[in-house]
């Protein structure tokens, strides 16, 4: 009898599907977000909120068992019981196009996966950045999701909570750092080496992005180009290009000429590039590299100098959103772009 009830268990543990952990969005797995929320368990008055999650933050079709929040970084909370539900469903639209009324983010699939009920959230004593997560909050219902057929789409209602802080850990703005590579500008015989620099320190998909070219001739012609490569050939010239054969020695072309633009240098010499980043949100992580380069008379042989090379990396927003409101009878909330709290899912 013994070894049947062992032989069984043993079975059973070899067909039981395997449980993982995802954290929404990976990047702040391990890292504290840029912001802290009380949306929705922290106002002391009931709160609807719809937190997407974009499909590109999913590897594919997976079933949603339990999710976890976690406090705000360097915070700590007391124990506190919220009168909920809470709700899945694929987003009826993409993640950019969200809107502010509540049931146009609905999906066909909405499921009440943890039906109303006095929810007892787990207090915080001591302060950590990251905090931890919370213990996870079991679905009565699992939720089968397809990152194929759209966004997660999380809503959370709450009918009635008691006064107290619980602000949770959130997305939000990045920044994004200019670094230089190859090799530095050459200058003229007489005036300033050309430079090249980012005037936007949050590069965000969906946002302009401002380059400046500065140290110019007032009036020369000034070029920026955008690339894709700081290394390796490009129509067969090895990376970064000396342009010493064509009469400008010390200039360089840094990276590939994918993308070129001109500007007449002001007064000041300098000239203004501005640039639209496409609204989707994998744009997020991609490297933007530039160089300027001058058409400048008596400089050298080739009456050309070229800048330093310059990237900077699209930072976000985070590819999620959310849109919440405190009257439970509003049909439309604030709507917002790029902050949500840091979720953990738990899936099989």
């Amino acid at each position: 009898m013994v070894r049947r009830s062992l032989s069984s268990l043993l079975l059973f543990a070899a067909i039981a599907p395997a449980q993982t952990q995802l954290v929404l969005p990976a990047s702040h797995a391990a890292r504290e977000g840029s912001t802290g929320t009380n949306v929705p368990f922290g106002r002391s008055t009931p709160v609807r909120v719809q937190c997407a999650y974009d499909p590109l933050l999913f590897a594919g079709p997976c079933t949603i068992t339990a999710l976890a929040l976690r406090l705000d970084g360097n915070s700590t909370a007391a124990p506190k019981q919220v009168d909920c539900e809470l709700r899945l469903s694929t987003m009826a639209v993409g993640l950019v196009d969200i809107h502010a009324d509540f049931a146009s983010n609905r999906g066909a699939d909405e499921t009440v996966v943890l039906p109303r009920q006095t929810l007892t959230l787990a207090g915080q004593s001591t302060a950590a950045s990251p905090s931890p997560f919370l213990p996870a909050i079991p679905l009565s219902v699992p939720f089968a999701f397809d990152p194929a057929r759209g966004a997660l789409l999380l809503e959370v209602v709450v009918f009635g909570q008691p006064p107290g802080a619980y602000t949770l850990d959130a997305t939000w703005i990045c920044d994004s750092p200019e670094s230089a590579f190859g090799p530095p500008a050459c200058a003229p015989a007489a005036g300033l080496p050309l430079r090249v620099e980012t005037a936007t320190t949050q590069v965000l998909w969906g946002r302009p992005w401002v380059v400046r070219a500065l140290d110019a001739p007032p009036g020369a012609l000034v070029s920026l180009v955008l690339g894709t490569m700081e290394s390796g050939t490009w129509n067969g010239m090895l990376l970064p290009y000396d342009l010493a054969s064509l009469g400008a020695p010390g200039c360089f072309i840094a990276t590939d000429l994918s993308a070129s633009f001109f500007q007449t240098a002001m007064g000041d010499g300098s000239a203004t590039f501005t640039f639209a980043i496409p609204n989707v949100p994998w744009a997020t992580g991609t490297w933007l590299r530039y160089q300027a380069g001058a058409v400048v008379g008596g400089a050298n042989l080739l009456g050309v100098v070229t800048s330093q090379g310059k990237k900077v990396q699209v930072c976000g927003p985070e590819p999620v959103a959310r849109v919440w409101a405190t009257d439970l009878t509003a049909s439309a909330g604030v709507r917002e772009l790029g902050v949500a709290p840091v979720l953990r899912l738990t899936l099989q």
